[in-house]
């Protein structure tokens, strides 16, 4: 029998305004699906699968060439106002923020500037 690695993050789960127009706080669950093992190279860090709204999103982290790191969420908020600048304003990626402001950013000691 073969031992499968079990990860040592699996699961965030908080509490963000809910899909309905009364914005009623719900549980929405954020797990790590990729993680990229040379965080310092260009291109994807981190993926992440959210589910509690109305459907399952993804949210990404990007490092680019220039060494900026971009959020990118598959939401209709994020997905509809992808023109402007600040497209990743969707709580989706705003809770993840949260998250790594309380615990601390490990993909900010990398030397990189975030963009949002």
């Amino acid at each position: 029998m073969v031992a499968t690695p079990s990860s040592s993050f699996t699961l965030i789960t908080m509490m963000l305004p809910g899909p309905d127009r009364k914005r009623i706080p719900s549980p929405y669950h954020f797990r790590v699906t990729y993680r990229n093992p040379n965080p310092g190279e260009t291109g994807c860090i981190v993926t992440w699968e959210v589910r509690g709204g109305r459907e399952q999103y993804q949210i990404s982290l990007e490092r680019t060439d220039d060494d900026a790191l971009v959020w990118h969420c598959t939401c209709p908020d994020a997905v509809y106002h992808a023109d402007y600048r600040h497209a990743c304003g969707c709580k989706h990626v705003q809770g993840i923020k949260q998250v790594f402001e309380s615990i601390g950013n490990p993909v900010g000691r990398l030397s990189a500037r975030a963009v949002a």
